[in-house]
């Protein structure tokens, strides 16, 4: 299956697919989007014209593809309303994680940490 065949497995709608892959664009960039702004860009696609808040907060609430890309969709002292994003990074905490080796023989995956064990055992056999 493709990545793109993938994200939008759970969109119904050409609005909900150009929602979804607006949302993933922003992701990259940041936490939180006001909604009106994020309305907005997704308008621009084609096919969205007619997308509106309505829409955007029936999606969060049913659709389970917007669900997995926005935690929460609040309003902050003034009533402006923000739609905030799940991080890219929570996603993939433990995959990222390099296993680190216990020995002092360089089993680190790290570059770093192999340099720093070698020149530990070479300042060893010198004292």
């Amino acid at each position: 299956m493709r990545a793109r065949e993938f994200a939008f497995e759970g969109a119904t709608t050409p609005s909900i697919s150009n929602l979804v892959s607006t949302i993933e664009t922003l992701r990259d960039k940041t936490d939180q989007v006001r909604v009106d702004s994020l309305v907005n860009l997704v308008r621009k696609r084609p096919g969205s014209e007619m997308f509106n808040i309505d829409i955007l907060v029936d999606a969060f609430e049913n659709n389970p593809a917007v669900k997995n890309l926005i935690t929460s969709i609040t309003d902050d002292d003034s009533g402006v309303k923000y739609a905030h994003l799940k991080s890219l990074t929570s996603d993939n905490d433990d995959i990222n994680e390099p296993e680190m080796g216990n020995n002092d023989l360089g089993g680190a995956r790290n570059p770093q940490d192999t340099v720093k064990s070698m020149a530990k055992r070479a300042t060893n056999k010198r004292l």
